[in-house]
């Protein structure tokens, strides 16, 4: 038998490694972060360390490292209570932006369309909805999914941006 598959057989029977300083538990939900590099990643080991006291595995943060000196942008899921504020804060001092989702109020739905001088019907055709969709958002009979809610911010940041990615011209 080769050395290698002596050490794979000695490891497995010493049974699964348990990490030796697990990350803090917080209770509450998981927040998706997106985390974004500004400039170099000088202080890699840092990063990690405070992603680890905000509750990520090891694992989980090396990932969010090795994904930010890639492509310089990494989700990854924060628990609630371990205050993201402050861990925003500490990352941008390493040149590593946090954002968090926008809470949206599907109430915000009657004023965007309103903002716009559209229709029920207009903007219902606009964003690809059913108008009694968009009509029981509006009454408060339903509740939109976050995509659907992404979809009617985007077009109040940018109506031509949505405009272009759903209609075509005609030539």
């Amino acid at each position: 038998m080769s050395t290698n598959s002596e050490l794979k057989a000695r490891l497995a029977r010493l049974g699964p490694v348990r990490d030796a300083d697990p990350p803090p538990s917080f209770s509450g939900d998981a927040v998706p972060l997106v985390l974004r590099l500004e400039g170099a990643l000088e202080r890699p080991i840092h990063v990690l360390q405070r992603l680890r006291a905000a509750g990520l595995t090891l694992r989980s943060a090396h990932a969010v490292i090795n994904r930010l000196a890639e492509t310089r942008l990494a989700v990854c899921q924060i628990a609630d209570g371990a205050n993201i504020p402050v861990l925003a804060t500490d990352l941008a001092a390493m040149n590593v932006h946090t954002f968090r989702r926008r809470q949206l109020d599907p109430s915000m739905i009657a004023e965007v369309r309103a903002r716009h001088g559209l229709s029920q019907r207009e903007f219902a055709e606009v964003l690809g909805l059913d108008i009694d969709t968009l009509q029981n958002w509006e009454q408060g009979r339903n509740k939109p999914d976050a995509a659907a809610l992404n979809l009617v911010m985007a077009y109040d940041k940018s109506p031509a941006l949505i405009e272009q990615a759903v209609f075509e011209a005609v030539v």
